[in-house]
């Protein structure tokens, strides 16, 4: 049954207020089964403070305010706190996203100075935090209203109150058993809220920095040829013909043949590479029977050999000595056998008697090596300082096609430059092919033969014909000794103890003494790059110069995975919060002002006497004291929502805007 009461507004101090309700003593009527406030005039009384004459206590009296110009207590969801909470998640979601969308910018970049790096990470930890203030912003707002529904659905003591409202501030919260057992939801919205910043740590470390090398491009000149310049090369007698080569170029090619390598020249960097092309001599080794098909046409005058065709003059020269040779004691074969006549345009005959089914299925086998101008297309490069060439092309270009003569005084036609010569069909003569051809002549030229003795001796070929041991020898010096033609030969494995011997270091390169000849000429024309008396003919060139350079390396599976994670637990808070905010009907707080307000009861009054302070620790008789926030029914005063005693409060119903509950309250304005 529905009973009203009224009010009238009597002068009070401000003690003789009952629990400190003004709005009760104002002109109205309060219907307490429907919960609802009537007013009785069409203005209303405010209870208004006031000093008295004296300036002694404060009173208070009433007078008409207009009910529409009165401040309201409007039961309803202010928008402010949940916009807010929405607008924190994006604007972290966004500190996210830009934060991904920089590193991945950055992923793959150079590192160019050590302060960019600074700023990098500077700018990267900057939108971690921007990113976890966020997150963690939306949280705690969604906690605030979960907190409040927490507290209106079961009674919890104090000190779980105490936690409940701490912990978003103090770890040690989480150890109030009252708290994790009567606000569970509450309980993991703040632990959420705690392990967010993990992701300030986690993500601005997956950028990290990686030293890779990588290649440079420097323009710079390196040494070159120049065949054209025969300075320094020579050794000249008489009225100027060569008779032999200057020392520099006679070592040079010493320490090709016994390294079986080219000699290396100074790096222009430690490690680099580049490209070069020239031309250069080189010689073109080929079995005696593709010479013929071609060029079996003499070249030479009778008075110097009585042979009519090239076939006639390469098997008297090689096949018949290489074949069989009369000793004094018997037939003995030749091991191997070299000539380079002098009118038959530098070429170099070869015979040996080692099996190589590489070149030829017969027991003897055959070379004729050919001097040409060959174009050449390298690489060069240098690891560490060490230099070694890859040949990219290497192309015979023109057979040298002039005799000894005509290059023995090849320096009176271009005083020493390369020159057409009319007497060689205008064929060009350059004296430094001229010498390079006799250095391999003095080398190939000479018959390795078994004396009487069972000793190796290498004879050498020529007007006087010197006999000296093998070792001694510049040919067994070579790599050209471990080719199958020299060392197979049944003789040299009878004089030097069996077939191992020659098999030292696979010298052989090719697997052919043609072949290995071929290298050993290419290798002597690199080698001149170190000639010192061309130190001045250089050529630009792009040099390729590897460095060791750091650049950004970006984990994006790692910062994605973290932002994920954070932003899903994140929005499920939020959620979590918008739930309790409609459940709630209104939005709360936990402001000291919401505090005030909600802590309006006699029983709390009594509990808090001698411990107005709220010194810490509290005593157990109020840490364990349980409040439930709800509809206050106590004795003496009109049913309120605020903080109660077990027993003391009933369930506060959810007046959201929706319900169609909301109406005005009957406030007081306190003057002074």
């Amino acid at each position: 049954m529905a009973f009203s009461q009224h009010h009238a507004s009597p002068e009070y101090g401000f003690n003789d207020y009952p629990s400190g309700r003004y709005d009760q003593y104002a002109q109205y009527s309060y219907d307490y089964t429907n919960d609802t406030y009537h007013n009785d005039n069409q203005g209303v009384q405010y209870s208004q403070p006031s000093k008295d004459a004296n300036g002694n206590g404060v009173q208070v009296h009433s007078e008409p305010v207009d009910d529409d110009a009165a401040p309201q207590n409007i039961v309803d969801i202010n928008l402010q706190d949940p916009i807010l909470a929405v607008v924190f998640f994006i604007g972290g979601l966004s500190a996210a996203v830009g934060h991904h969308v920089y590193y991945q910018r950055l992923h793959g970049s150079l590192v160019t100075s050590e302060n960019q790096q600074f700023w990098a990470i500077r700018i990267g930890a900057g939108l971690a935090l921007i990113t976890k203030c966020g997150l963690v912003a939306a949280v705690g707002i969604a906690a605030v209203q979960q907190t409040w529904l927490s507290l209106r659905k079961r009674s919890i003591s104090i000190n779980g109150i105490d936690s409940m409202f701490g912990v978003m501030r103090n770890l040690w919260s989480f150890f109030s058993t009252d708290f994790l057992v009567n606000a569970k939801r509450l309980y993991l919205l703040a632990a959420v809220a705690w392990l967010l910043p993990i992701i300030t740590v986690i993500t601005p470390a997956t950028l990290s920095v990686k030293s890779h090398v990588v290649e440079d491009i420097v323009d710079t000149k390196v040494p070159t040829y120049n065949f054209s310049s025969n300075d320094g090369w020579g050794v000249y007698g008489g009225w100027g013909y060569i008779s032999g080569v200057a020392p520099e170029i006679a070592r040079l090619f010493t320490r090709t043949y016994i390294s079986n390598s080219f000699v290396p020249e100074s790096p222009p960097f430690p490690d680099a590479s580049y490209n070069q092309s020239f031309w250069g001599p080189s010689y073109k080794c080929s079995k005696p029977s593709e010479i013929i098909k071609t060029r079996n046409n003499r070249t030479w005058d009778y008075a110097e050999y009585n042979y009519t065709t090239f076939e006639q003059a390469f098997n008297a020269e090689i096949v018949a000595p290489i074949t069989e040779r009369n000793h004094s004691t018997g037939p003995i074969p030749l091991i191997y056998k070299s000539t380079a006549p002098t009118d038959m345009n530098n070429m170099i005959l070869i015979g040996a008697n080692g099996i190589n089914e590489r070149w030829s299925d017969d027991i003897h086998n055959y070379v004729v090596c050919q001097l040409y101008n060959t174009s050449y297309s390298v690489t060069m490069r240098f690891d560490k300082g060490i230099q070694s060439i890859q040949e990219n092309s290497v192309k015979y270009i023109s057979s040298q096609e002039w005799n000894n003569v005509r290059g023995k005084s090849s320096t009176a036609l271009g005083k020493g430059a390369c020159a057409p010569d009319p007497e060689a069909n205008n064929a060009t003569i350059c004296p430094t092919y001229y010498m390079y051809h006799y250095v391999f002549q003095k080398f190939l030229a000479g018959t390795i033969l078994s004396n009487a003795g069972g000793e190796l001796i290498f004879q050498s070929d020529g007007p006087t014909v010197i006999n000296a041991e093998a070792s001694q020898a510049p040919f067994f010096q070579s790599g050209l000794t471990d080719c199958p033609e020299i060392w197979n030969s049944s003789s040299y494995q009878t004089a030097s103890g069996g077939p191992l011997a020659f098999q030292t270091a696979d010298k052989c390169t090719g697997g052919t003494l043609a072949s290995a000849i071929e290298h050993l000429s290419r290798n002597f024309t690199y080698s001149l790059l170190t000639y010192s008396n061309w130190r001045n003919f250089t050529t630009e060139v792009s040099i390729t110069v590897p460095t060791a350079k750091n650049f950004y390396y970006y984990n994006s599976r790692i910062l994605l995975l973290a932002y994920s994670v954070a932003v899903v637990f994140t929005l499920l808070c939020v959620c979590v919060g918008l739930v309790a905010l409609m459940k709630n009907g209104y939005t709360s707080s936990t402001a000291f002002s919401t505090v005030l307000l909600t802590t309006r009861n006699p029983d709390l009054d009594r509990l808090s006497m001698g411990n107005t302070l709220g010194a810490q620790p509290l005593p157990n008789r109020i840490s364990a004291t349980r409040l439930q926030f709800g509809t206050l029914r106590t004795e003496g005063s009109e049913p309120h929502a605020g903080f109660g005693m077990e027993g003391t409060v009933a369930p506060l119903e959810n007046v959201a805007p929706k319900s169609g509950m909301l109406r005005k309250r009957v406030t007081e304005r306190v003057v002074t």
